[in-house]
């Protein structure tokens, strides 16, 4: 009788291993997928003009490749300036695929003071259109037969866009 309870024990020992080890490579998986979904949406970004984000020939390409890509994780966008979008390409906050806030660089430099010998001149305008943009996606912990454990985001940042 001693046998069976301690083999029961080891059973249960190995059990428990193959479930945190499963949960781990699904966790490594999900993340380099959001990973790589996140540098192409960058990319394209980066590669479209002021005037496609302007008119959302962006965000729908983006959602096509959402698609395509098989890209299925969905989140709350965090609180702020983000604006969520599904894989459709329509705004949403609460079930959002991915979530975009345009930060504007050229609004920081509008007005400025030089000063010479204490007299100082406002300058003010003048300057392109800069923006850059803040991405958010999605991850999950998917263990099997528990199901979605925990949410994870993924940040990333465009490099300056001019226009």
């Amino acid at each position: 009788m001693k046998e069976a309870i301690g083999g029961i024990s080891l059973f249960q020992i190995v059990i428990v291993f193959i479930l945190v080890f499963t949960a781990v490579i699904c966790l490594t998986i999900n993340h380099s997928k959001a990973f790589g979904v996140k540098d192409e949406i960058i990319t394209r970004m980066e590669t479209a003009s002021i005037a496609d984000f302007n008119n959302g020939k962006v965000f729908a390409d983006i959602s096509e490749y959402l698609k395509n890509a098989g890209y299925r994780t969905e989140g709350k966008c965090p609180s702020g300036n983000w604006q969520g979008y599904t894989r459709d390409g329509k705004k949403t906050s609460n079930k959002a695929a991915f979530c975009i806030r345009a930060n504007d660089v050229a609004s920081a430099f509008d007005k400025s003071e030089i000063c010479k010998n204490k007299n100082c001149i406002v300058a003010t305008g003048g300057y392109p259109t800069m923006v850059y943009y803040d991405i958010v996606l999605f991850y999950q912990l998917d263990i099997p037969i528990v199901g979605d454990a925990m949410d994870f985001k993924l940040y990333g940042s465009t490099k300056v866009i001019y226009g």
